[in-house]
């Protein structure tokens, strides 16, 4: 196969088999289930490019001798993502294993989408939430009605491109420049998203660069991410891009993580951009990326003292969806095992 994906991807997938191999006895090899779920990369390909990359890899699976399912390759859908996200930092917190604890909600900002979930305390929140933003949950023997989206093309590379008027997965017309109020004047360069390469540059300066920038990403999020007011009455843990954004402006160490609140990144935002408006920044996109977060964050409902919690691992566990994907995985296989009463 031509993508490059897959050909970065193999050796790395042959590389875990070889691992659970050392790791796994081997008379429960045969007994032992593969599963590979991709998020919002897959999800932004044509369909027929994704779904050659998932064949691909179900052909790795398949050689190696491990239990193999028909569904055992897929692409996961955004809720499920976060879903699995939430359920990790409520494990690791131990909010799921000690009843009446409280439950902490999830934000993690991917590169081709976002999620948010939480377990709602108000009837208000369920009552007033749109369609297709609650879901139930079984887990350990309890159901959990939560909160959760997951916002297609608004992870952090795609709203990127969209602030630069770019288009998911086409070249600009003829080569076009992209021009961007949220680039430092003067600036011309490229960047690649998605396997296209774009070429980007800053505008003329027309006035505070912050603030143009933020008018160019309220355009970009006006209706597009939905407001609910009980998300400051619950503890949030962030993740991924909010994380790294944090770590890089100092905002939080970079190998242990911290808290912050949420106005954190409006300021951090105000100081590179009133900074690249006379010098060029040490990341060009830096300005744009922390206008974006600290808009998401205020259209999502989070006030400017919110505190969040940002941590790559808890009790040296990493909190990202796949711990929480597989309890969910193993979890539904025991009750489709157990008998109905």
């Amino acid at each position: 196969m031509e993508s490059s994906a897959f050909r970065q991807s193999t050796p790395g997938i042959q590389e875990l088999l070889d691992i659970a191999k050392q790791n796994i006895p081997f008379e429960f090899w045969k007994a032992t289930p593969l599963v590979l779920k991709a998020t919002a990369g897959l999800r932004l390909l044509p369909g027929e490019k994704a779904q050659k990359l998932l064949r691909k890899v179900k052909e790795v699976f398949e050689a190696s001798p491990f239990l193999v399912g028909d569904d055992c390759v897929s692409i996961m859908n955004g809720t499920d993502e976060g879903v699995s996200a939430w359920i990790t930092v409520n494990f690791l917190t131990g909010s799921l294993k000690t009843p009446g604890r409280s439950n902490v909600g999830m934000l993690d900002l991917g590169g081709g989408s976002t999620q948010i979930t939480f377990l709602p305390r108000f009837e208000g929140t369920l009552q007033t939430s749109p369609p297709g933003f609650l879901t139930s949950l079984q887990m350990f023997n309890r159901t959990y009605r939560l909160y959760s989206y997951s916002y297609l093309g608004l992870g952090l590379m795609s709203a990127r491109l969209a602030v630069l008027g770019g288009e998911e997965g086409k070249p600009a017309e003829d080569g076009a420049e992209l021009v961007s109020p949220c680039l430092s004047p003067g600036f011309r360069g490229e960047w690649e998203h998605a396997e296209v390469t774009y070429r980007v540059s800053g505008q003329e300066a027309a006035g505070s660069l912050y603030q143009l920038c933020a008018h160019r990403v309220s355009e970009i999020l006006r209706n597009k991410v939905h407001r609910t007011e009980e998300v400051k009455d619950v503890d949030f843990y962030a993740f991924s891009y909010y994380y790294d954004l944090a770590a890089n402006v100092g905002l939080i160490d970079a190998e242990k993580g911290g808290s912050l609140v949420v106005g954190d990144f409006e300021t951090a935002a105000k100081y590179v951009c009133r900074t690249a408006e006379t010098q060029p920044p040490r990341s060009p996109f830096l300005c744009l990326d922390l206008t974006y977060v600290s808009s998401l964050l205020h259209g999502l409902g989070f006030p400017g003292d919110k505190v969040l919690k940002l941590t790559r691992k808890i009790d040296n566990v990493e909190t990202s969806w796949a711990l929480g994907a597989t309890f969910h995985y193993i979890d539904s296989l025991s009750r489709q095992k157990s008998p109905t009463l």
